[in-house]
């Protein structure tokens, strides 16, 4: 094939202005340098190649940011999400702490103020907290020497088998005349959560 068959056929595929097209026009080009424009045509196509792989591969690189920042969006939804349950939970802990460590706290005051009775009931509502069954012994040992017998016993009762009170259990049987446990049902005391509602 003379030089200037295949100088035409490079213009040509230089005129389809397609990748494939632009590479093989540059090598036709540059199988006949120095003839005619066939240089500076071998410049063009390679400029016009570079800038349409520039333009995909922009084009590319936008989609794959497009793509990163949405998944970077959507983690920072999740992540604040969770930062604002974790947040909301942490609050609501801190509230029912602090709201039971001030209830206990009262209950402690009415003890030390010699109400025992109340302050039997403040702590058996607060059944499981920190030392509260213990503290309701103490309330009711103190009500059975303050010799308020019908007031300590139901507290004896709840305490059954938590605590080693059958001496204190017992003996407020005795004092108030009561043979056996069944009896306790029928014998006139308020119950305590009435006693509680009450106040």
């Amino acid at each position: 094939m003379d030089q200037n068959a295949i100088y035409e056929q490079a213009v040509a595929l230089a005129e389809a202005n397609t990748e494939e097209s632009l590479e093989e026009a540059m090598s036709l080009f540059r199988s006949i340098r120095g003839w005619a424009d066939a240089d500076e045509r071998f410049i063009r196509c390679r400029t016009e190649l570079g800038r349409m792989r520039w333009q995909r591969e922009s084009a590319l690189l936008k989609e794959e940011e497009a793509r990163f920042e949405k998944k970077v969006t959507r983690w920072r939804k999740v992540s604040l999400l969770t930062l604002v349950a974790v947040l909301l939970c942490i609050a609501v802990l801190t509230t029912v702490s602090l709201l039971k460590f001030r209830q206990y706290n009262q209950a402690a005051e009415l003890f030390t103020a010699g109400e025992y009775e109340r302050s039997a009931a403040a702590f058996q509502a607060m059944d499981g907290y920190k030392d509260a069954k213990a503290r309701v012994f103490m309330s009711a040992v103190a009500l059975y020497n303050a010799k308020r017998y019908a007031e300590a016993l139901p507290y004896f009762v709840w305490l059954d088998g938590y605590i080693d009170n059958g001496y204190y259990l017992k003996k407020c049987r005795e004092r108030l005349g009561i043979q056996d446990a069944s009896a306790e049902s029928v014998f006139p005391f308020q119950p305590i959560a009435a006693r509680r509602m009450s106040r």
